[in-house]
């Protein structure tokens, strides 16, 4: 009889385990929707804070809590089935979150894609940014063959001193004044 309660019992948290794999997928939590579908996510009042209040978690909601850390760079606590996350401008940040590394189980269709929307429109202003500051960067060319007078030399600004010194190859190195004098010193040699 011993043998086969152990059987039983053995048998019974393989079927948990199995149904645990199963409702959390591959991430070790998972988080309930409401009732009508969206992340159980609200703003709460501390002593003198406001924290995000992300409840119905079902698994290691340390873990969860560790990647909303590394996601947003900000702390938070894990208390029982809920996690505190420390300010109230995570709120969609934390949504967005949930909703995109699929933990919510009983989403609805549209809050997915709402969450979907949101992530493609982030990583296409990241990209526009990358592509204006690389077109932002680029100097302009200098003209090495024009002459220039004392006067529009001193007139120039440090970053337009190192422009020109750079492109007759010498030193960008110390203060205006070593720059002018340097840059003066090669126009009246050539």
């Amino acid at each position: 009889m011993l043998n086969f309660s152990r059987s039983l019992d053995d048998s019974r948290n393989a079927y948990n385990h199995k149904c645990e794999e199963t409702l959390y997928g591959s991430l070790p939590y998972s988080v309930r929707a409401t009732k009508k579908g969206g992340v159980p996510c609200v703003v709460e009042s501390r002593k003198h804070t406001k924290v995000v209040v992300l409840s119905n978690i079902e698994g290691d909601a340390t873990a969860l809590l560790s990647a909303l850390q590394k996601k947003l760079g900000t702390g938070g606590v894990c208390k029982g089935k809920s996690i505190e996350v420390q300010g109230e401008h995570h709120l969609e940040k934390v949504k967005n979150f949930c909703l995109t590394s699929g933990c919510v189980v009983g989403a609805s269709k549209q809050n997915k894609a709402a969450a979907a929307a949101a992530e493609t429109q982030k990583k296409n202003k990241n990209t526009k940014n990358k592509t204006d500051m690389a077109s932002t960067k680029t100097k302009p060319l200098i003209d090495v063959t024009k002459l220039l007078s004392s006067k529009e030399v001193k007139g120039m600004k440090p970053a337009e001193l190192k422009d020109h010194l750079s492109a007759r190859q010498l030193s960008t190195q110390g203060n205006k004044k070593e720059l002018v004098s340097r840059l003066m010193h090669f126009l009246q040699q050539n």
